[in-house]
């Protein structure tokens, strides 16, 4: 984070590793991925951050915040031990090594502890508030993922990457900030959600002396074999991700990070979301908050673009919109909420410019688009139909307008208690890796 010195103004005052407790009678444990994972394996890390209003000093926060805090991860790293592992990706097919998460005994993950040394007061209200911040700032409160590491065994190499990361930054006397980075082919929205919840709550409890909790928290489900494929779809995945990550190592490297990305927080009350619906029940006669939140976002990010001569000349050209669906319930059979790991299919939904630029039809139409998708997705008896092909969709949509949506009001994450206060804000920080 810098000033307008460009002076650095966040800095590391410790670097900590932190393991669940040994266990001496498990000396390795792997967890499988499944085809729900694998899809996940090209993607970019995730980030997000927490901000909690919460003053105190750099010796209270020292002596008193941070210790709480590691004792309570590790505890709740005994439950989610896979994000102290590694990824285990094969590097070609003819390795013959599927890719596991695998976790030894005394792995643990990375825990750094920074200060805000600038304006505090300012530079807090501003990072956690809804105005238009610099991506960059708030990147510096999350921590990168180490780097992985390559490793050959006779005829067979395998690429092994940390999952989760995690930065505690102070702002004295002000409050302090949680960014987390994980890979997504460790976890969905959801679980990630009940990982952060999990230690929320048993930090929470650890501060008045409970140190029994095993009976109040949602621990995860691990059995892979619930997740059936008859379809082969794992392996379709697996074999783009390597197509995908030789085309890569052949490329040019990537530029450094966009400097010019900012970041906004927009709301919309109660009032305003049944006047959007009002709009539509005439035609349509029941449409969801989630529907009409994000047409109303698609719509207006074409009209915009049209006030400001960004859109081409072609009314013709094609605009996306991409959402994730929890398939947990959907399933057949279904598997529990706590499963841990990815359980999203992605759901496409696509028209052309002109169709979402009209004054009230663009609207509508996003309205009818996105319900549709939805709508045929919790009505179909199979709820992954056609994800073996969805590589090929994306492939095809290259070069078309995109936008998406991420998270879920479901995961609630304004209840996640340390126990110093719920979170005064809550960021998915987006970043432009091109």
């Amino acid at each position: 984070m810098a000033d307008a010195s460009g002076i650095n103004m966040v800095t590391v005052l410790k670097h900590c590793r932190v393991s669940p407790p040994l266990d001496h009678s498990v000396a390795e444990q792997l967890l499988h991925l499944t085809f729900f994972d694998i899809f996940w394996l090209n993607w970019p890390s995730l980030s997000r951050v927490f901000f909690y209003d919460f003053p105190c000093s750099t010796t209270e926060f020292m002596q008193t915040i941070v210790p709480h805090l590691k004792k309570s991860l590790a505890s709740t790293l005994k439950h989610y031990y896979p994000f102290c592992g590694n990824l285990i990706t094969p590097t070609s097919l003819s390795n013959n090594i599927t890719p596991v998460i695998r976790y030894l005994n005394g792995d643990s993950i990375s825990l750094i502890i920074a200060e805000f040394s600038g304006s505090a007061s300012q530079v807090f209200k501003h990072l956690s508030g809804d105005q238009s911040r610099d991506v960059d700032d708030l990147l510096a409160l999350i921590p990168e993922l180490p780097r992985g590491y390559t490793n050959t065994c006779e005829d067979d190499s395998t690429l092994s990457s940390p999952v989760l990361s995690v930065q505690v930054t102070l702002f004295p006397d002000q409050g302090f900030s949680i960014g987390f980075r994980n890979s997504h082919v460790i976890a969905d929205g959801r679980s990630m959600s009940n990982f952060i919840r999990t230690w929320a709550c048993i930090n929470a409890k650890q501060l008045i002396g409970v140190d029994e909790y095993d009976n109040t928290i949602n621990l995860p489900f691990y059995d892979r074999s619930l997740i059936k494929d008859p379809k082969g779809i794992a392996s379709i995945f697996l074999r783009e991700f390597l197509r995908v990550a030789r085309e890569n190592s052949k490329a040019l490297p990537r530029g450094e990070r966009s400097k010019e990305l900012v970041q906004a927080t927009f709301k919309m009350n109660r009032v305003q979301i049944q006047r959007l619906k009002n709009l539509v029940t005439a035609r349509i006669p029941y449409v969801s908050t989630f529907v009409v939140a994000c047409a109303y976002v698609w719509s207006c990010m074409a009209k915009t673009r049209l006030v400001l001569g960004q859109e081409k000349n072609d009314e013709n050209e094609v605009e996306n919109f991409v959402f994730l669906m929890d398939t947990r319930e959907r399933l057949d059979p279904p598997i529990p909420s706590n499963y841990f790991g990815n359980a999203a299919v992605s759901c496409r939904c696509s028209l052309k410019s002109i169709q979402l630029v009209g004054e009230k039809e663009g609207f509508l139409n996003a309205v009818k688009e996105i319900k549709r998708v939805l709508d045929g997705k919790l009505n179909n008896e199979e709820v992954l139909k056609g994800f073996e092909t969805v590589f090929d969709v994306i492939e095809a949509s290259k070069g078309q307008r995109k936008f998406g949506v991420a998270g879920s009001p479901k995961f609630d994450y304004y209840s996640t208690d340390f126990g110093w206060g719920k979170p005064i804000k809550y960021e998915v920080v987006s970043e432009n890796l091109d």
